[in-house]
């Protein structure tokens, strides 16, 4: 357990000892990957925990409150807890012990601690970086714009995917357009309405085709049961004459009434009969069909069947998918809507373009002016630092194209940086950076940042480093005694090896003479001056 302190922490050790080890664990903690997975668990062990402590800055609150994130306390515990899981290795990231998201961690992260080093030269040539620099450090105007376009690119991209669509689909039904009006037509025509018609058509068919016997059949049948208007042998009559018999002989036997009675309901019933048989007889007479017509209609719908190879209800249902497909004239109104609707999100989406372009080049202007003066202040004083903005195609993230440019000499062209500066110059530009942007990380960790610098540079650094360490927490891994004597907490790196496993510890030096032993290592040690030099940096450093 480590308890870093406001202010400069510095860790100094030997080669090898283990110094970035701090650096890389704090960034295996937010989802990096300077560890690699299959390194985090020492082997023999089965899980790997690194977890750090931070205090909640106003930014930090921010950006948690914009994510649905409630912290009780001004405190924040970032975990992330490696363990085996098979052949696999699984990683568990939680803050204050919620569970979320590596994204999530990564973003937090760079509002946590901010790494610096010689190595971040090609950082420089990334257009996401140099993006971050001018819009995070900027008003809240610019974040806005950055939403805002952001949004916005994603409606136009989405509008013209649409009308890409829509403009396949036109030359796509183009050639089918005539062929699905020609078949609408002749459904249309066949006036279809219900789904059972041919079977209906073939009833009357049947009925119409036998129109004469049914009539010859019906009228006999209607004789064998009715006597009316002549006197005949018929059913009627028989029941007729049947029931005046039985009447008489109920005066003999009341009993027989029932059969009476019976003969009555069975009259009853042919009567029913002939009343239906007469209906039948009458509509045949009235109705409007003609077998030609039937035999017509269910031809022309059996042709169609056969046509389409689809049942007449399939055929229906074709029928009003058709009806629904738009005309050509509909599709290419539709379109032009479209393309009207994209013209003036473009002009809106320029509008926005321009107003962050320029913007960004207020910030860059600041910013140039700030970090050319710091350069100076570090030695550099015949450098020239640039911010060149240029207009490309716009994009998710606006229409720039950012360069930041570095001369080191008066005779030296302005050029990208990651390809003209020296380790040293990288070392006092980061710095000049880092110093003059918002202080948006309460935390900056400079890796080896005074490497390959002596003299005045190197002073210069120091007391840059040192005023930054002011209002921030700095943590440092230095070799440079000038840079150690300054620390407000000194921390030694060593490393141990015991039964054959590999350990780094942390040895916090607070007696004066602690320090000044390790400040004599970093001068090379084991002579008299060298200590005698160390006592004199701590002596100037407390002056």
């Amino acid at each position: 357990e480590i308890n870093f302190k406001k202010g400069l922490n510095v860790f100094t050790g030997e080669s090898g000892s283990g110094k970035s080890l701090i650096l890389d664990s704090l960034n295996s903690l937010f989802g990096g990957t300077n560890i690699p997975l299959n390194h985090l668990i020492r082997p023999g062990e089965n899980e790997c925990l690194i977890q750090a402590i931070f205090e909640i800055t106003p930014f930090v609150k921010n950006f948690l409150v914009n994510n649905n994130r409630f912290i009780p306390n001004n405190k924040l515990i970032i975990s992330r807890n490696s363990f085996k899981k098979g052949s696999k290795i699984i990683s568990k990231f939680t803050v204050n012990d919620k569970v979320v998201n590596k994204k999530f961690l990564s973003e937090l992260g760079s509002l946590l601690i901010d790494f610096a080093g010689q190595n971040d030269t090609f950082l420089f040539n990334s257009q996401d970086y140099l993006r971050d620099i001018l819009d995070e450090n900027s008003s809240k105007k610019l974040k806005d714009l950055k939403i805002n376009i952001q949004t916005i690119y994603k409606q136009i991209s989405v509008l013209k995917k649409d009308i890409e669509v829509k403009l396949d689909n036109i030359q796509k039904n183009k050639d089918n357009y005539f062929a699905n009006a020609k078949i609408l037509q002749i459904l249309e025509e066949a006036n279809l309405t219900n789904s059972d018609e041919i079977n209906l058509l073939k009833i009357k068919q049947q009925k119409l085709a036998n129109n004469y016997e049914l009539k010859n059949k019906l009228n006999l049948i209607s004789s064998y049961l009715s006597n009316f208007g002549t006197e005949n042998n018929s059913a009627n009559s028989f029941i007729s004459e049947s029931i005046k018999h039985l009447t008489r002989l109920t005066k003999y036997d009341q009993s027989i009434q029932s059969l009476s009675d019976k003969l009555i309901d069975s009259q009853t019933q042919i009567e029913a009969v002939l009343l239906s048989i007469t209906n039948y007889l009458e509509s045949i007479d009235s109705e409007e069909d003609n077998l030609t017509e039937v035999q017509s209609r269910l031809f022309k719908l059996q042709n169609l069947e056969k046509t389409f190879s689809l049942e007449l209800s399939s055929l229906i249902q074709k029928r009003d998918e058709l009806r629904q497909i738009p005309s050509l004239d509909q599709s290419n109104e539709e379109i032009e809507r479209l393309k009207i609707e994209l013209t003036n999100l473009n002009s809106k989406f320029e509008k926005l373009l321009n107003q962050q372009s320029f913007n960004r080049q207020i910030v860059a202007s600041k910013l140039e002016k700030l970090v050319s003066i710091s350069l100076k202040e570090l030695g550099l004083s015949n450098s020239k630092f640039a911010i060149r903005i240029n207009k490309i195609e716009p994009t998710y993230h606006g229409s720039d194209f950012i360069q930041f440019l570095f001369s080191a000499n008066p005779d030296q062209k302005l050029a990208p940086i990651s390809s003209v500066i020296s380790g040293g110059e990288m070392s006092r530009f980061l710095l000049a950076l880092k110093f003059n942007l918002s202080k948006f990380t309460n935390t900056i960790f400079f890796d080896e940042i005074d490497n390959g610098l002596s003299g005045k540079s190197l002073l210069s650094t120091v007391n840059l480093i040192k005023k930054i360490a002011c209002n921030q927490q700095i943590l440092c891994i230095t070799h440079h005694p000038l840079l150690a004597s300054s620390a407000d907490i000194h921390y030694k790196v060593q490393k141990t090896i015991t039964d054959g496993l590999t350990s780094t510890t942390l040895k916090k030096l607070i007696t004066r003479i602690d320090k000044q032993n390790e400040l004599a290592e970093l001068i090379g040690g084991g002579f008299e001056e060298a200590s005698n030099y160390a006592l004199t940096l701590l002596n100037k450093a407390a002056a």
